[in-house]
């Protein structure tokens, strides 16, 4: 990888280490399984569980579910990456820790938009109506900026862990309570201020009454990118800081 690396030019070596991460994810087809089944089986759940009319309210949340899956997956990788001496590998080549950094984060949200069209394509397939005056975009727009809080958290896991193990379980204590605090299998949130209270709240407006003005989604949507930012950019300092790569 190192001579590769060396023979790429330098604005290349982003994609380049993009499409190694990618072509990676695609082989471990256990990854495939968790990224879009556990969001997926909630689609089906909340379609098979509830009447039409509730399913209408609940696809929306179920939709979200799968940018939280990204939080494990990314913070998994880094950690794959520390266990394997891969990170050891590129800081010997031109590669900057920040380019590094960064081809992880645009591989997962590469997935994530995937996931994304994936889950609206499926809830509209198992029942789910979307209101006529619904912006296409902001369904699409609103999860992916969700997928941006969940970088930041799976950074923030990313910096403190050295297992991929330990990455998969501590997980699960971010995203339970952003899942069901948040609202995402829930009627409504239990509590507001969450970034996934924020994203259903907003998705629920667009999707089930499309609304769109900024009356009535601006605040949502400024909370989802609020703590998108916040998140990222502090999972990215502390993961610069805290992870050694040498």
């Amino acid at each position: 990888m190192g001579k590769e690396l060396h023979r790429v030019s330098n604005p290349n070596r982003l994609w380049y280490l993009t499409l190694k991460n990618l072509k990676m994810m695609f082989r471990d087809r256990i990854q495939w399984l968790w990224l879009l089944g556990y969001p997926v089986i909630f689609i089906l759940l909340f379609a098979f569980a509830f009447d039409p009319g509730v399913f209408n309210i609940m696809a929306p949340a179920a939709i979200l579910i799968g940018p939280l899956v990204l939080i494990s997956q990314l913070a998994s990788h880094f950690a794959e990456e520390k266990e394997s001496g891969a990170m050891r590998r590129l800081a010997t080549t031109p590669v900057s820790r920040k380019t590094i950094l960064i081809s992880g984060m645009t591989a997962q949200l590469i997935i994530g938009a995937v996931q994304i069209v994936l889950l609206l394509v499926l809830s509209v397939v198992f029942g789910a109506k979307i209101d006529p005056g619904a912006n296409i975009g902001l369904l699409f727009l609103i999860p992916f900026l969700s997928c941006f809080t969940s970088l930041g958290f799976g950074l923030l896991l990313a910096s403190f862990i050295k297992t991929s193990s330990s990455a998969g379980a501590l997980a699960w204590f971010i995203i339970l309570p952003l899942q069901i605090i948040g609202g995402l299998t829930t009627s409504e949130p239990l509590i507001a201020g969450f970034p996934t209270s924020f994203a259903v709240d907003a998705m629920r407006k667009v999707m089930t009454y499309g609304l769109t003005s900024f009356d009535a989604i601006g605040l949502d949507l400024l909370g989802v990118v609020a703590w998108g930012l916040i998140t990222t950019v502090v999972g990215i300092i502390l993961f610069q800081r805290k992870t050694a790569i040498l």
